[in-house]
């Protein structure tokens, strides 16, 4: 009997080290995830929820950052839906400029990305060009094409005048400011995308295109059965992130190229929030339009995530 309970000792006994070595190996492992994401957290709390927070509170007062702040509950919100006489233009503007510039912020880069994945002549050349953007910055990207829609001296005018066509000035009419600036925002917004595409068109066997090719399906007929339905994945995640980059990261290029003019024309919210906020000193009002368009980003990004189930192929 006594021999029995000693033998069943010794065989728990690895157990028990074996869970403690777990153990050990499992508090190691925090400790290690601890020291490399808790900067990162740090960081996350002060410089972007902290100050999320901030906004928050500040969008439900009157604040113009020298007098106290006035509590006015939504009185900021409804403002922007009722009182501010600038509201339908500035969100007839940013919806003209996102659904002018995101077709085409797709579709070039999937085109581009098939023909240099295709191995086409040239191909180096063309893919240093097409990776240009990635390299300037926006800022230096959007001081360039001011210069190239200067009126007077501007390389487009020069070149539309060789065909006989009457100088324009693309930044101080109202027709023409919009698609002027969708023409840079698609410039800028290529070289990435592109990236992505090619990883993913990289990523489809060939010999899906070997069988299409035996059953006698022709470029068309190939890129639309089994190059597209393979990188619908890559399309939804472009999609989502030219959107949201299209409605928040276009400060830049209005701020340097036309800085809402002419007469609001170009004034998008993006732009709008800042102007409120640092021209006009309305830190409250700045604030709620800043959660106006965070709340609609989020539904726009939830609309695309409940579509993309019929016709993403995973």
């Amino acid at each position: 009997m006594a021999a029995s309970s000693s033998t069943t000792v010794a065989a728990q006994r690895p157990d028990v080290r074996t869970a403690a070595s777990k153990s050990a190996l499992h508090r190691r492992d925090w400790l290690w995830a601890l020291l490399f994401l808790g900067p990162n957290v740090v960081l996350f709390l002060c410089f972007t929820f902290a100050p999320m927070l901030f906004g928050l509170g500040v969008s439900f007062f009157s604040w113009n950052m020298i007098e106290p702040p006035r509590f006015v509950a939504l009185g900021n919100y409804l403002q922007f839906f009722t009182g501010d006489p600038l509201t339908g233009k500035v969100v007839g503007n940013s919806a003209y400029f996102v659904l002018g510039a995101l077709p085409a912020s797709i579709l070039i880069p999937l085109g581009l990305a098939v023909l240099l994945d295709k191995g086409v002549k040239g191909t180096g050349l063309f893919r240093s060009i097409y990776f240009l953007p990635l390299v300037a910055s926006a800022v230096a990207a959007s001081t360039i094409f001011k210069w190239v829609y200067a009126k007077d001296f501007g390389v487009l005018n020069q070149v539309t005048g060789i065909f006989g066509m009457p100088r324009q000035d693309w930044l101080f009419d109202e027709r023409l400011v919009i698609p002027s600036l969708i023409v840079v925002a698609v410039w800028q917004r290529i070289p990435l995308n592109i990236i992505l595409y090619l990883a993913a068109l990289q990523g489809v066997p060939r010999q899906l295109y070997e069988a299409a090719r035996i059953d006698g399906a022709g470029a068309w007929s190939q890129f639309r059965h089994v190059t597209w339905p393979m990188v619908t994945p890559t399309t939804f995640f472009v999609l989502v992130i030219t959107s949201i980059n299209l409605m928040i990261g276009s400060f830049d290029m209005i701020n340097v190229m036309t800085q809402g003019n002419p007469l609001n024309a170009s004034n998008i919210l993006v732009f709008n929030i800042w102007r409120t906020a640092f021209v006009y000193f309305q830190m409250g009002y700045a604030s709620a339009m800043a959660y106006i368009l965070f709340l609609v980003v989020l539904a726009f990004t939830a609309i695309q995530f409940v579509l993309q189930r019929r016709w993403v192929h995973y």
